[in-house]
């Protein structure tokens, strides 16, 4: 989460997250992570290896901003792979706010690596 506010220049003001999982009716997990000042949903994909581990949030593949990517209708998603409903995406919100783990990422500096 660090990683990933880092790289989106956020890291001079708090940022919350709330990550909540879910055994799809096939047998998968999917995870989904809130990040509550920039309004988005990330699918967050674990990995085995652990540099992209750390970095999967940041290359998250699918990120869900309310507004942006949100609609009113089913209707409104007209065959689109990537919007949502605003109905959806508040309630994986709400769940996640709900039953979800709950993270503070305080401000902090951005140092260069030591010569």
């Amino acid at each position: 989460m660090r990683y990933l506010v880092a790289s989106s220049g956020k890291n001079q003001q708090r940022n919350r997250f709330c990550t909540v999982g879910y055994r799809m009716p096939q047998g998968y997990l999917v995870v989904w992570t809130l990040w509550e000042e920039e309004r988005t949903l990330l699918l967050w994909r674990g990995s085995s290896d652990a540099d992209m581990r750390l970095a999967g949030l940041a290359m998250a593949r699918h990120s869900l901003m309310l507004g942006r990517d949100t609609v009113a209708t089913e209707n409104d998603i007209n065959g689109s792979t990537y919007l949502v409903t605003v109905d959806w995406w508040i309630s994986i919100a709400d769940d996640c706010r709900k039953h979800g783990e709950q993270y503070e990422i305080e401000p902090f500096a951005i140092t260069e690596p030591r010569q």
